[in-house]
């Protein structure tokens, strides 16, 4: 795995036009206010805040000047509005796929981890903490179910684009899911993997093999900050 770029408007590796691999950039959508206060954000479909509108702005014009065939993006308001931003510099419309969506909270949806302690209890949100991969959120998903839907999704875009380069804007949880996934690490591992809004993931799909290129790319929210 490549370290992520520690500044600047960094290029994404190269490999050969003639080559079959195909390099999906899987990228977080820009911020929403519950994102702001730390909220558990599932199916609840919330719009851009302010800040979050000025990343995906940001993370367009990034973009804007890598060669993309594709832009698909979950069916949530966050993750398409941020897709069209990116989509509209190349002249592209975005795809939606609801397998792309967010880990459903369920009854968890829009609570912090002390409202959700309060008002179910210190040892169900224990249970799901220990074993994310199996104990379902109530009324919601497991982050094994998660899994079992987003790994056939993006596979899928792969093998649709062999020898291009598409975006995926997906979510938190989907995109720390994925990447654990692909490189062999147990569901129960995802908080590992930090996904700040906006961030871009690199996979370069090689025949039977996925290799991470890069994880939590923030170069282009870093560079504006630091301007």
């Amino acid at each position: 795995m490549t370290k992520p770029s520690s500044g600047g408007y960094a290029s994404f590796p190269n490999y050969s036009p003639t080559s079959p691999a195909t390099r999906i950039l899987l990228v977080r959508h820009g911020q929403v206010e519950w994102n702001a206060r730390a909220a558990y954000t599932g199916w609840t479909d919330i719009d851009l805040n302010d800040h979050g509108i000025w990343e995906a702005q940001v993370i367009a014009d990034r973009l804007s000047h890598v060669p993309l065939t594709a832009v698909y993006s979950s069916d949530l308001i966050r993750a398409k509005r941020t897709a069209d931003m990116i989509a509209e510099r190349h002249n592209l419309k975005s795809i939606e796929d609801p397998n792309l969506r967010e880990i459903n909270y369920g009854l968890w949806e829009g609570l912090d981890a002390e409202e959700i302690i309060s008002q179910f209890g210190q040892d169900a949100f224990e249970r799901w903490k220990s074993d994310p991969e199996n104990v379902e959120v109530p009324g919601g998903e497991s982050f094994g179910m998660l899994r079992d839907r987003i790994v056939p999704a993006i596979s899928k875009i792969a093998e649709r684009h062999s020898g291009e380069t598409a975006v995926v804007v997906a979510h938190k949880s989907v995109n720390r899911v994925l990447i654990c996934y692909f490189l062999g690490l147990p569901v129960r591992r995802y908080k590992e993997i930090k996904q700040d809004n906006t961030a871009i993931n690199s996979l370069l799909f090689e025949g039977n093999r996925v290799v991470v290129e890069s994880v939590n790319d923030v170069c282009h929210i870093q560079k504006c900050i630091n301007v």
